[in-house]
């Protein structure tokens, strides 16, 4: 126990990165917790996406050991259970023309992904394999979906076509992948690629040619995002104790540090017209939402109050942010205009 103990203490201070990797895993494990304790009128309301016309909201709301895909209206109103089939449901994402939903359903060890209708019609199973395949993204024209296929602690993007069709294996190089992304014309996908210690961002053209790590860091690179118009791309850096978001052109030149701030900046998001960059800034029991313009200047608080504001998303329109607040093992989903103002909560409330 002395030895533990010992080992311990000496790398949380010698190695800041475990604060971060400590940091992560709370938070997924209270993630988790949250999608499997709560219903749609109170417990766990985790926000899943607008739909493209900003009619429309997914989330998933959990109670018991049953987590399942919801649709409100943008102001809160008429919440729908559309699947209503017990199971592990994740990541709801709604195809470019808004006519369709692509998730995953499965269980703790094996998850497939599946298409239905907005209206939670007609759905299907894509993958149909005894495998763990997660976080469907749609191509910008709707034709397909990346997705990820994991073995272990491993994992390679795959795509499909949207009719689950031709799925091809991209990058046919087993590692930790994250957060791929489409580019807005739909030629490249972005992604994270790495180990433990150190993730990069790279590049790939949509049939998985060319790869090019982008960053070439000794860092903790994470969350390619593009910008609307493709020209560039923002991402998170871990150095030492603080997690800043940084942005460089789409060729991988020009890395700028955007927040310069000690703490951790979660997840972020471009507003619509590529002005703005939304983010989550705090610490593990504290996290508010930010606004900044794209160059990092203006950065302003929006929430401002003490509690634990996660995971922004513009509306199309950019008019509006939402967002989850969790308290305990409670999270909601709430919505505040663009300047901060009209803080409404969606989810909870009776």
């Amino acid at each position: 126990m002395k030895k533990i103990k010992e080992f311990f203490f000496s790398n949380i201070f010698v190695r800041p990165k475990i604060i971060i990797y400590l940091t992560i895993l709370v938070i997924c494990c209270l993630t988790i917790a949250l999608l499997v304790t709560g219903c749609s009128s109170g417990g766990s309301n985790s926000f899943g996406a607008w739909s493209p016309d900003g009619s429309k909201i997914t989330f998933l709301s959990g109670k018991a050991t049953t987590v399942d895909i919801w649709v409100m209206n943008a102001d809160g109103s008429n919440q729908k259970n559309i699947t209503n089939k017990p199971g592990n449901y994740q990541e709801p994402v709604w195809s470019p023309d808004g006519s369709m939903i692509a998730y995953g359903l499965g269980s703790l060890s094996a998850i497939d992904i599946w298409v239905m209708n907005a209206d939670g019609s007609n759905q299907k199973n894509l993958t149909n394999k005894s495998g763990n395949y997660r976080e469907p993204v749609w191509s910008p024209d709707g034709s397909k979906i990346a997705y990820s296929k994991k073995e272990g602690i491993n994992s390679d993007i795959w795509v499909m076509n949207a009719d689950g069709s031709n799925q091809k294996n991209l990058t046919n190089k087993p590692g930790l992948y994250w957060n791929y992304v489409w580019s807005k014309d739909g030629s490249k996908i972005a992604f994270g690629l790495g180990s433990a210690d150190v993730i990069d961002i790279w590049v790939m053209d949509a049939d998985g040619s060319n790869q090019k790590n982008l960053t070439n860091s000794n860092d903790l690179v994470e969350g390619p995002v593009w910008s609307p118009d493709g020209s560039k791309i923002a991402f998170s850096r871990t150095e030492a104790k603080s997690t800043n978001i940084w942005v460089m052109d789409a060729d991988g030149s020009n890395q700028k540090n955007l927040t310069n701030k000690f703490g951790l900046c979660w997840k972020f998001s471009w507003s619509p017209d590529g002005s703005k960059i939304a983010y989550g800034l705090g610490n593990l029991s504290e996290i508010n939402i930010w606004v900044m313009d794209a160059d990092g200047s203006n950065q302003k608080n929006l929430t401002n109050k003490y509690g634990n504001y996660r995971e922004p998303a513009w509306s199309p329109d950019g008019s509006k942010i939402a967002f989850n607040i969790t308290k305990g093992w409670d999270s909601n989903i709430w919505v505040i205009d663009a300047d901060g103002s009209n803080l409404t909560r969606l989810t909870g409330v009776k």
